[in-house]
């Protein structure tokens, strides 16, 4: 390695269209930098510009001057480097989008070497780039940093910032780019965005703390003028229920409040029992599946749903009792005796279960029901729920009907709700309450693979699934 004190002759913007909120990020010249941007806004685009940019503002300053390089730097497995700067995101494989962005923006002539496969990058004048994980904040121990670049902040632990990355920065006092869309008003709202200035992504004026060494970006999807983009976001929009738009599009901090299921109306969703048995009986059904959630003292739900060709999912049947064992040899009543009925009546070619359960789901094997364990994940399974209450603008119909008779998931769909007066991601963890059968239902929707290809055919896409490259 060489050229201590590097010749720069270079333009940020050199080939580059950037739209007007990312050409303010680059003209900023904060210390901290923090970017709360809707999905597809281009926040990492320029996030790798912005962090790149500072890297050659401390190169040009000749900072970490004077330096002593290594003897003989093939033999030593840590050396030293004179200035040294961390990419993190929540996992290793999210990294993988910072490393393809800087690899677009650094110029090839600057670089000494590319180790993918420990995560770093040396530049040229012994200068350090390392690529980190936040999914366990103690490996993030790093003394004398001079810059920090955080994608995908508002994912990440509280510890990463608080317990590590801040006092590494403290030492040599580096600085720091954020690049996030929000996830609620956790840890990243309170302890980082509020040390800047007030935006319109939420909260209240008095709030902010106007540190001058810090500066908030804030803007939307819609903020992005590609045509191809917009038109996506505009699907997104038009598919979306309204607080994931909020949050994910508009990059809004204060949403997620109340009835889970705010766009379920009685009016549009509830059907006519007689409906629902009619079109089964005309084969207008194509696929029938169901969720089944485990209970004894408080209530088991199996929950039927038919689907039909097009994307539309109907909740035509369900068991909801507590009290009833697994199996009992020779009885009507026990779980593997009625839903076995259920599966006659329906034609139910699978059972999508609780996973907590394995002994459970194994004796409904051994008794002929096909049943498999259900992937849970909470939140991306109730938006992916939410998102079929939402009434289409291409045929004025929701993705989801519930037959009248099923009186307890009507109930639970109206009284199932998330905490009030919590932050973060407590807010969005519904309680503990009214949720068996809305258990059941979200293990169908996510795990049921057949009911995701019906949605692709009518959407081209899954609607719940957001790419995650910005451009």
């Amino acid at each position: 390695m060489t050229n201590l004190a590097l010749e720069l002759d270079l333009d940020p913007f050199d080939g580059w269209t950037p739209h007007p909120k990312q050409i303010e990020v680059m003209e900023c010249d904060a210390r901290n930098v923090v970017m709360n941007c809707g999905r597809r806004g281009g926040k990492t685009n320029v996030g790798a510009r912005k962090f790149f940019d500072k890297v050659l503002s401390d190169i040009e300053a000749d900072k970490g001057l004077p330096y002593k390089p290594p003897r003989n730097l093939k033999v030593m497995k840590k050396p030293k480097p004179r200035l040294e700067y961390w990419c993190v995101s929540p996992t290793y494989s999210m990294s993988e989008i910072q490393q393809e962005e800087l690899g677009a923006v650094i110029p090839e002539e600057m670089i000494e070497s590319w180790d993918l496969s420990k995560n770093r990058v040396w530049l040229k004048g012994y200068i350090l780039i390392q690529f980190k994980s936040a999914d366990n904040p103690k490996t993030l121990v790093g003394k004398g940093l001079d810059g920090v670049w955080l994608d995908e902040a508002s994912k990440m632990k509280e510890q990463t910032w608080s317990g590590y990355l801040s006092y590494a920065l403290a030492d040599k006092g580096g600085w720091s780019v954020w690049t996030t869309t929000p996830e609620g008003m956790n840890w990243f709202y309170h302890d980082i965005v509020l040390n800047g200035q007030h935006t319109q992504a939420g909260g209240q004026l008095d709030e902010y703390r106007n540190d001058p060494e810090w500066r908030n970006f804030y803007w939307t999807s819609k903020d992005n003028p590609l045509p191809e983009l917009q038109k996506n976001i505009q699907r997104m929009i038009e598919t979306m229920p309204k607080r994931y738009v909020d949050r994910e599009i508009f990059a809004r901090f204060d949403v997620f409040f109340g009835q889970v299921y705010e766009e379920f109306d009685r009016s549009i969703h509830v059907v006519p029992r007689a409906l629902c048995e009619q079109k089964f009986k005309d084969g207008h059904f194509v696929h029938i599946e169901a969720g089944k959630d485990w209970g004894f003292t408080n209530p088991g739900v199996t929950l039927v749903g038919a689907m039909t060709a097009n994307g539309e999912l109907w909740i035509v049947d369900a068991i909801y009792k507590a009290q009833m064992e697994i199996l009992v040899p020779g009885s009507s009543d026990c779980w593997v005796a009625q839903d076995k009925e259920l599966m006659k009546k329906w034609k139910i070619k699978l059972f999508w279960c609780d996973s907590e359960n394995a002994s459970n789901i194994k004796t409904y094997l051994t008794n002929g029901l096909p049943a498999r364990a259900a992937q849970k994940h909470l939140k991306e399974g109730i938006r992916a729920v939410s998102i079929l209450f939402k009434v289409k603008s291409d045929n004025g119909r929701p993705n989801i009907f519930i037959s009248d008779h099923l009186k307890e998931v009507i109930q639970e769909l109206t009284n199932y709700r998330y905490p009030e007066g919590t932050t973060g991601d407590s807010a969005e963890v519904p309680l503990k309450e009214n949720d068996h059968a809305m258990d059941s239902l979200r293990y169908l929707v996510w795990n049921s693979k057949v009911f995701r290809q019906f949605l692709i055919s009518r959407f081209k896409v899954i609607p719940w699934k957001i790419p995650e490259k910005d451009s």
